[in-house]
């Protein structure tokens, strides 16, 4: 059969399988990985084989800009620490505990490419799971620290990928030390992505919505392989990219740097059907290899039997150590939270906070007094400005006990393991095959189905038997949009120019000011705004100019 051929019935099939899911409620990636897997059984079967640089180089960056586009910068900063612990730390010890339980289990293997193994199951994907967050019952700020953590654990996991493949191959790095590696990449990578960013929001600003659109389809590509070639990393460019480009087109402080109203209408039905397409395209690809994995599996010698062994305990290494770090990180932060509140309740222990506070105020204003300045300290006065409902600093909550067994269930991989498997190189720089290839693929495919069939289907169940109450979340959300709407429809007016390019862009600047001061919900205003390019678009005459 022709590989183009092949192609498009593997599109088409990923298709009509991610629709038949969706109508049983049921895991698309996790139907059409069986349903691959089961037709690479065909006898007469070609085997459908990419290049590995390509997987990695066509795969993860539109999927992780698409996420970074939909995900509230403001939320990432606020759950930062969470998201930080999960997205490397967390990542950095799944790495190690699977790295020497595969050097334990497979001493055959060697140390070095059991970590290449490491890095290929280490991280969650997470991003497909938060997607699919109202339907399985996530509380709003879990799928905030989900979500984060999937932009920053592909990051550190394709990071470690590459370090420990190029230790594996013998490939020659500018920098020795593995740490100042890392860290390298991850600056350069920051740098790379928020400088293309930038320059992509500006060019796109004096183009029309389809040339506009096309440099936004470009831009991810664009910035992993800038990256790439630098050695940094290509994931995290692409992430401050997607930032970069979501926060100036729709918030930037000047008119110049947002975005048409019409290119963003155009983005936000693009994205999603692109990032289907390839979500399908990953599972189903890989599924079709499965056969010609465990045939090169036993060709090499190696005892199947044994390997399925070594998958499943790998699988039990990657759940446990997410529950272990779950529950120690945030279970302790819950501990330190609830004994806090607990000293709050002790008369003793608030009169002795008054005192300090109020000799602390003393102090402050006895050396202003020295220095010459008026006694009134910031914020004070006739002169201070008033404080918004979003504008005193806004901590993340702790997590509950219920949230902390969410989180720590949500560990199955997908995607990024899948992309990173199949990117393996061939060979090393020497020319050879690279050492234990097919059983590295075979181990991450037993990871990949394990995670997804334990964890997938019950989810949702515990979700539900938890019964978190999200009456405080929902309630806060609701003010926040019932904010948002009254800062647009004040800015709006009564005027006579309703329906005009200049009514609607007084509501996008408020709006803009709005959450660049942190007086409002970036969320609840990215809601605002898109209702407002919908009223727009329906004002516009059908035969009106393209800006």
């Amino acid at each position: 059969m022709n590989a183009g051929i092949l192609l498009v019935l593997l599109a088409l099939g990923a298709i009509a399988i991610s629709e038949f899911g969706r109508r049983i409620n049921a895991q698309p990636g996790l139907l059409i990985l069986v349903a691959a897997a089961a037709v690479s059984f065909l006898p007469g079967l070609p085997r459908l084989e990419l290049h590995p640089e390509l997987i990695l180089g066509l795969v993860v960056p539109p999927l992780l800009y698409a996420a970074a586009l939909e995900f509230s910068f403001f939320s990432f900063v606020r759950n930062l620490r969470s998201i930080i612990g999960l997205g490397v730390w967390l990542v950095l010890l799944t790495a190690l505990a699977v790295g020497y339980t595969t050097a334990w289990l497979l001493p055959a293997v060697g140390v070095s490419v059991a970590f290449v193994l490491a890095s290929i199951v280490a991280p969650p994907d997470t991003v497909t799971i938060t997607s699919h967050g109202d339907e399985i019952g996530l509380p709003r700020r879990v799928s905030a620290i989900l979500t984060g953590e999937s932009l920053v654990n592909d990051a550190a996991a394709l990071t470690l990928f590459t370090i420990t493949v190029g230790w594996t191959s013998g490939e020659a790095s500018f920098i020795d030390q593995p740490v100042l590696l890392f860290l390298y990449s991850a600056a350069a990578g920051i740098l790379i992505g928020t400088l293309l960013g930038n320059l992509a929001t500006l060019l796109r600003h004096y183009l029309d919505p389809t040339l506009a659109t096309a440099v936004g389809l470009i831009l991810p590509f664009g910035a992993y392989l800038a990256a790439e070639e630098v050695h940094a990393s290509g994931v995290l460019a692409v992430v401050m990219a997607g930032f970069s480009v979501s926060v100036d087109s729709a918030f930037g402080n000047r008119r110049r740097q947002r975005l048409d109203y019409r290119t963003r209408m155009t983005e936000r039905e693009v994205w999603p059907v692109l990032g289907s397409l390839l979500e399908a395209f990953v599972f189903a690809y890989t599924g079709l290899q499965l056969r010609f994995v465990i045939e090169e599996l036993r060709e090499s010698g190696e005892p199947f039997g044994r390997a399925v062994l070594a998958g499943v305990v790998l699988l039990l290494v990657v759940i446990a150590v997410r529950y272990l770090w779950v529950s120690v990180v945030f279970g302790r932060r819950l501990l330190a939270m609830q004994a806090f509140y607990r000293r709050l309740e002790d008369p003793r222990w608030r009169e002795l906070m008054v005192r300090r506070r109020q000799r602390a105020l003393e102090r402050l204003q006895r050396r202003q007094r020295r220095r010459g300045r008026p006694g009134r300290l910031r914020g004070q006065g006739p002169s201070a400005r008033p404080r918004g409902p979003m504008r005193s600093r806004r901590l993340p909550a702790v997590l509950s006990w219920g949230e902390q067994a969410l989180v720590s269930w949500t560990g199955m991989r997908g995607i990024v393991t899948l992309g990173a498997a199949g990117g393996i190189p061939l060979v090393t720089e020497a020319g050879e095959p690279f050492p234990h290839r097919t059983l590295l693929q075979f181990l991450a495919y037993v990871v990949v189905i394990g995670t997804l069939l334990i964890q997938g289907p019950t989810l949702p169940l515990l979700a539900r038997w938890l019964r978190i109450d999200t009456t405080e979340e929902d309630r806060e959300a609701a003010d926040a949009l019932a904010r948002a709407t009254a800062v647009a429809a004040l800015a709006a007016g009564s005027g006579n120019d309703e329906g005009t390019d200049a009514y609607f862009d007084r509501q996008r600047d408020a709006l803009a000011l709005a959450v660049v001061q942190r007086d409002l919900d970036d969320e609840a205003a990215q809601i605002v705004l898109e209702r407002i390019d919908r009223r727009q678009a329906a004002a516009e005459p059908v035969t009106g100019s393209v800006r």
